[in-house]
């Protein structure tokens, strides 16, 4: 797994490496509040994130290892509305064969900066399950803070799991 990452924006080529890397991750019944897709439907998934990048409402960052899509990290406007137009949703999944090596942080490091620059952005949030430790470290690290949680809001394998969430003042 020696491969060379490769970070860089999402294309409308991308979306075979898209329909792949969700089935995988929906697979692995993992944290993520995702389901497998369709082709279709990841199609328009794509087709409105690229769509959000070029209005500048989104930025997103990719990792590629020997041509696959092995993790993805998005930032998103909340709304259009004026008064929330400054903050934006964080996230972030990468396959569990290439977890624990430092991509996570460089997706994330790479797209808060784009996303400083591209959107004028001055806050984000996301949410974590609770049983997530390995996540919130890395949130933590990369400077979020946690401001509520909502009890028992996933059920996951077989128990109820709170949902924290967490914000970055940029």
């Amino acid at each position: 797994m020696g491969e060379e990452m490769i970070y860089r924006g999402p294309t409308k080529s991308d979306l075979d490496g898209y329909l792949s890397f969700i089935n995988e991750l929906a697979g692995e019944n993992t944290y993520i509040k995702a389901e497998k897709q369709t082709r279709k439907k990841e199609r328009k998934w794509l087709d409105g994130q690229l769509k959000a990048i070029r209005k500048r409402d989104t930025v997103m960052v990719l990792a590629e290892a020997g041509g696959k899509l092995v993790g993805n990290c998005g930032i998103a406007r909340r709304a259009a509305y004026r008064r929330v137009r400054h903050s934006a949703v964080f996230g972030i999944s990468v396959l569990k064969k290439w977890r624990g090596r430092g991509i996570g942080e460089t997706l994330a490091r790479k797209a808060i900066a784009r996303a400083k620059k591209r959107m004028k952005i001055g806050l984000l949030t996301l949410s974590v399950m609770a049983n997530n430790p390995v996540a919130q470290k890395l949130y933590r690290k990369l400077g979020f803070r946690e401001f509520g949680r909502c009890p028992k809001a996933f059920w996951f394998k077989g128990k109820y799991v709170d949902e924290i969430y967490m914000y970055k003042s940029l």
